[in-house]
């Protein structure tokens, strides 16, 4: 008689770990049980779905039972609602249609995903507010749409910002699904207002990386709530309202809620599985658990950060799929009777989170750890930050792209990355990505040599600048202060006189309150001029300029010259994000 393998969810984990165990061995009988109605589908499209970006609804579905039947010979069995885990006799207990059954096995394999948060908002659940996890969830929302806004074409355009609109969509939380379905239902033709308790979106950027996509959301007529929280629902004429907390009043006939998610670790408690200190399944590089028969992956599980150095819960397809596989591959290779060391066993590797989003036309993207990560945990940090483009200015249609660095001060050694702008942010990142990954410094990534044509990218390319500049800064060649720590020092009333070296017309646009003003051109015939009797925060409108200068003034023998990184791009950024705190 076969051995066999039962997993438990499908999608991204389970579906994984069901295909690369079939690859890995033809002879054991593999079982895999999906609650829902569908085994896999592309759940970070759901939101495309419900804008019409993707017009199909069948494009959802990345596999399907038949497929999984035939291909690989698998047992799919949908709908079907694992209930419980006996360890000690190796069985699963599951329920269709009523149904009870008790499945043995000889290797498991937990890909139970993660459940919606949901806040515990008075009224909440009389009116019908929508999460975006599956497809059932789209599907009604789709029908909600129909019902509220009705269109001949999905696809509709997004009026005018600030244009009226019949119909009205709240959506709570700005993090990936919040953003990307606030976007998709502005696209529709909705009004939409968007809340985030936090005083920024994504709050897996820093403050200021994050203001960009908040100007971007604002620009496409999405109303965003910052540094609010909806405390109760209410009906009013018929209608639903969100009330906040400090008194606003939100009126909605679509609501979403995407707030965030869980660890959906239920099955595996109730087994007496070990927990890790996130709250999610403990496994070992392996994927196993403390059960020696029991695998888990995904969403659901730990995994090993490669900066922070401790294990995580980030939930991201990337990271699910691999250790899908390896659980999947692992569970087989006992299965087979194949030895602790043999070649076709896997092990996880260090993740870093990189995710990235796209929103009203704004790209934004992380990996690694951010500066606010680094000083919540203790890690010694310092940034720099580089405006540029995604291809070279002088070929149409450039895009700006900010890319800021987070790294070791004392060896250089990367240790997180973030972008935003517009095409070309994926790009930097995924170079910053690899570099963490391999262990490499700033000095190395100025080293690279990256690929370029007009069309594609710089010869001075946005990743290898941020290495010239923070290498620059380890070198001692140019002293530098981020805007934040100008900032700093003004509001405590410190000796530092701020040098902005712009045009006259830059200046005349707008300027740092007490700076003041030598246009670079003219700086070596006024020199004079600059005080010399404290330190220099000189600045321009991305870095470039102000480092000019400020090899000028060193050269001509003054001390505590800084360059303020980003100049006037960054130094906005942050005012916005500091008046965001403040007004929380």
């Amino acid at each position: 008689m076969s051995k066999r393998m039962v997993i438990v969810g499908g999608v991204a984990a389970g579906a994984s770990a069901a295909a690369k165990a079939r690859r890995v061995c033809e002879d054991i009988e593999i079982v895999l049980v999906e609650a829902g109605e569908y085994m896999s589908f592309a759940n970070c499209g759901l939101p495309y779905y419900i804008g019409g970006e993707i017009a199909k609804r069948d494009d959802l579905f990345v596999v399907t039972p038949q497929m999984f039947r035939s291909r690989f010979g698998i047992d799919v069995r949908l709908e079907t609602v694992a209930t419980a885990v006996d360890p000690s006799r190796r069985a699963v207990t599951l329920i269709h249609a009523g149904d009870s059954q008790e499945l043995g096995y000889d290797r498991l394999v937990l890909a139970t995903g993660t459940k919606p948060i949901i806040p515990p908002i008075p009224g909440l659940d009389k009116a019908g507010l929508f999460n975006v996890r599956t497809v059932m969830d789209v599907d009604a929302i789709v029908a909600r749409l129909a019902e509220i806004h009705p269109v001949g074409d999905r696809a509709t355009v997004a009026p005018e910002a600030g244009a009226a609109s019949p119909a009205r969509a709240l959506v709570i939380g700005g993090g990936y699904i919040g953003l990307e379905t606030a976007e998709q239902l502005r696209r529709r033709g909705l009004g939409v207002t968007l809340v985030e308790m936090l005083p920024q979106l994504m709050a897996s950027l820093d403050p200021e990386m994050a203001v960009p996509v908040q100007s971007a959301m604002a620009k496409a007529g999405c109303e965003v709530v910052l540094g609010d929280a909806v405390v109760e629902i209410v009906q009013l004429d018929g209608r639903h309202e969100a009330v906040t907390k400090s008194g606003r009043r939100v009126p909605f006939d679509l609501g979403i809620v995407a707030v965030g998610v869980r660890p959906n670790v239920d099955l595996a408690k109730a087994a007496g599985l070990t927990l890790g200190a996130t709250g999610a399944i403990a496994v070992d590089r392996s994927q196993l658990t403390s059960d020696a028969s029991i695998y888990a992956a995904g969403d659901n599980s730990e995994t090993f950060h490669g900066v922070l150095g401790r294990p995580v819960n980030i939930p991201l397809a990337g990271p699910a799929n691999k250790a899908g596989r390896i659980a999947g591959a692992n569970a087989a290779m006992d299965l087979s009777g194949a030895a602790a060391d043999h070649p076709e066993r896997l092990g996880m590797p260090d993740v870093l989170g990189t995710a990235i989003v796209g929103a009203a036309g704004a790209v934004a993207a992380v990996t690694g750890i951010t500066e606010a990560q680094a000083r919540r945990e203790g890690i010694e940090c310092a940034v720099t930050y580089l405006p540029g483009q995604s291809h070279a200015a002088y070929y149409p249609g450039a895009s700006p792209v900010l890319l800021k660095l987070v790294y070791a001060p004392a060896t250089g050694k990367l240790l997180g990355a973030q972008g935003v702008g517009g095409d070309g942010v994926g790009k930097r990142i995924d170079v910053i990505a690899t570099a963490i990954k391999a262990g490499l410094t700033v000095e190395d990534l100025e080293d690279l040599d990256l690929c370029y044509s007009p069309q594609f990218g710089s010869a001075k390319d946005a990743a290898i600048m941020a290495g010239f500049a923070a290498a620059n800064t380890r070198r001692e060649v140019m002293p530098a202060m981020t805007p934040g720590e100008m900032f700093d020092r003004i509001e405590a009333a410190e000796p530092l006189t701020v040098l902005d070296v712009r045009t006259r017309p830059e200046w005349d646009a707008g300027h740092v309150e007490g700076a003041m003003h030598v246009d670079l051109n003219e700086l070596r015939r006024r020199i004079d001029e600059v005080p010399a009797d404290k330190p220099l925060a000189v600045m321009c409108g991305t870095g470039y300029r102000s480092y000019v200068a400020q090899r000028i003034l060193i050269n001509a023998g003054r001390k505590e010259v800084y360059n303020v990184l980003g100049g006037r791009m960054v130094t906005e950024l942050v005012q916005a994000a500091r008046a965001a705190a403040k007004n929380k």
